[in-house]
């Protein structure tokens, strides 16, 4: 039987697995009414996108077509910031761009990072652990890589509340919430009050500069090139919104699908070791980022559709990562998965900067929580999933545990 193709239907956002599967078998190219795009869902198509930036754009800020935007000024404030974001750049200014940021993102300062995210970690269970339940995502899934990313960039720690609630205004409208309600104003709102709170800490740095990431984009040079005031500002505001919306989703998906398979827990409990492959399979298994925007840069036929310059595709990372062309037995969660060559970070020259922060947070969380709370279980099986397309994550997530 046909499914309903409707991406925006409450159980496709619930549950997507079984339409994506039935459009892998069956339209793996497929022109979406509902989102206006073509939805690409096979692992070798979806790779061919990331790696074909000069066919498909990632500037869905200035080359999608006309019918496709929006005159509202709420959307073009939004759009304004964004457009300076790195991972909607294609080159040359996203090589340029990415040159200098990845200035900030080197293995000594990641490593110099560590304490300060198990210091947090810590923090974070401390308050918790004497009660024997929580909620997962709003008490600590949620709260870390606001906390960290906050900390890293250099923001003091009493804004790191209102940091989050500004992040969470856009995150409705960046994820694409299929409700009905109007985001464009919150996540105007959003980017509005971060723009200011980042052109303050800026103008501050510069008196006192440190050793943070703000810091270290200001100072960043390449073959004589730097970054701009807004540059610095907006990609601030990609780094503290990408580090803090994916990395909760990664945490809480994770643990969830940990404690719904009890072998999995046991050993990952059981080994450290495992870690490492653990927060790989848990990327594969339940994207954070489920699909992004590409935009056709020329007339094409491809996979036999004719796709229009202009035109959006929406490769879905989450199906490719579930595509049994690629990975045997993918809806299985294997922990000792090799290998597994999974597209959870996206690919080629946008491969997710962050990467390495997030794994390291993942690990280190993961790794605290299953030490620090014995007989750590669901407290809900059903918990409900945020009905958005281009990020998996729950509203909520009851555990409990054992008081010592």
């Amino acid at each position: 039987m046909r499914l309903d193709l409707d991406f925006k239907k409450t159980e496709n956002a619930r549950d997507p697995y079984p339409l994506l599967r039935w459009l892998r078998d069956h339209e793996p190219v497929h022109w979406s009414e509902s989102l206006s795009a073509w939805v690409v869902t096979r692992y070798d198509d979806v790779l061919e996108i990331w790696n074909r930036p000069e066919r498909f754009s990632s500037d869905r800020f200035r080359k999608v077509r006309a019918e496709f935007t929006s005159q509202r000024p709420e959307v073009r404030a939004v759009a304004a910031v964004l457009g300076d974001w790195l991972v909607f750049r294609d080159p040359p200014d996203h090589t340029r761009l990415r040159a200098l940021l990845q200035k900030t993102f080197t293995p000594r300062q990641l490593e110099k990072s560590r304490p300060r995210i198990q210091e947090a970690i810590d923090g974070l269970l401390d308050d918790a652990i004497a009660r024997g339940e929580m909620d997962f995502v709003q008490e600590f899934a949620f709260p870390l890589p606001a906390l960290v990313i906050g900390l890293l960039l250099g923001a003091p720690a009493r804004d790191i509340e209102s940091i989050k609630t500004w992040s969470d205004q856009l995150a409705a409208y960046l994820g694409g919430s299929v409700d009905a309600e109007d985001n464009f104003t919150r996540a105007q709102a959003g980017v509005t009050s971060l723009v200011d709170y980042f052109r303050r800490l800026l103008n501050e740095k510069r008196r006192h500069p440190g050793d943070d990431l703000m810091c270290l984009m200001l100072q960043a040079e390449h073959e004589g090139q730097t970054l701009s005031e807004d540059e610095v500002i907006s990609n601030c505001l990609l780094l503290l919104f990408a580090g803090h919306e994916t990395t909760t989703n990664l945490l809480a998906n994770g643990l969830y699908h940990l404690l719904r398979n009890p072998t999995a827990l046991a050993e990952l409990r059981d080994s450290g070791a495992l870690a490492e492959s653990a927060v790989e399979e848990l990327l594969r298994f339940e994207s954070p980022v489920p699909a992004t925007v590409k935009v056709a840069t020329e007339d094409l036929t491809w996979r036999g559709a004719r796709i229009g310059a202009g035109e959006m595709l929406l490769p879905f990372l989450s199906s490719a990562n579930r595509d049994p062309r690629q990975f045997p037995d993918p809806d299985r969660l294997d922990l000792r998965r090799h290998p597994n060559r999974h597209l959870a970070f996206g690919w080629g020259i946008h491969f997710c900067l962050g990467a390495p922060l997030a794994r390291l947070e993942a690990r280190l969380a993961f790794q605290s929580v299953l030490s620090r709370l014995p007989g750590l279980a669901l407290a809900s099986e059903e918990p409900a999933w945020r009905p958005w397309l281009f990020f998996r994550g729950l509203e909520s997530l009851s555990v409990r545990w054992e008081l010592r």
